[in-house]
């Protein structure tokens, strides 16, 4: 992941002159024109087919290369997860209070407010409100809101198992199943000497 941070920069600073696609991948299949030009042998015909990025402009973005590419941020990646708890609480939100609709700024600290106690204490919170507010609360909205949070932890429980060392273990073994499978029904397409006519 941090060459292809710097692939991205060094592939769009490079010129005809100054070429610079040493992090970009490698192969006629590459998306990098210049390293597919090179795979195919092109590469003393071959000019960039964009501008490379001014020099200011550059050196203004390298920093930010320099914080996207940093050790500490890349391994909070390796799990994999597409969001980190702010994110989750935002999107609870924005669930509450629709960006599409006008509020004004009281409505939206209600809707925080809402969010923060379903975030960190589940559906539950949502009883605690209702009775502070004096309203009466049957047998079904309990039975609703431990439902709710039952079904919220074990969609959580499985996404965690997901991405445990286990879970990674066994999809590996499961596609190494599958590729073993495809071999035994197809046979032994090359190896040595298989072309071999003595």
């Amino acid at each position: 992941m941090y060459k292809a941070i710097w692939a991205s920069y060094f592939h769009n600073c490079s010129t005809d002159k100054n070429p610079q696609h040493d992090n970009c991948p490698i192969g006629e299949n590459s998306w990098c024109s210049w390293q597919k030009a090179r795979a195919l042998g092109t590469l003393p015909s071959y000019k960039h087919d964009y501008e490379a990025l001014p020099t200011d402009v550059a050196t203004a973005i390298f920093p930010i290369y320099e914080d996207l590419s940093n050790e500490t941020l890349l391994e909070r990646c390796v799990g994999g997860f597409t969001q980190n708890n702010n994110e989750s609480y935002n999107q609870l939100i924005w669930k509450i209070t629709q960006k599409i609709i006008p509020a004004g700024s009281k409505i939206v600290e209600i809707a925080a407010n809402i969010a923060a106690g379903v975030f960190n204490e589940g559906k539950t919170s949502l009883l605690y409100y209702m009775n502070a507010m004096g309203l009466s609360l049957g047998p079904n909205a309990h039975s609703y809101v431990s439902k709710e949070d039952a079904e919220r932890i074990s969609i959580s429980d499985a996404r965690a198992q997901g991405s445990t060392r286990e879970g990674r273990m066994a999809r590996r073994q499961q596609q190494l199943n599958v590729l073993e499978a495809n071999d035994e029904a197809e046979g032994s397409s090359y190896g040595a000497g298989i072309d071999d006519t003595i």
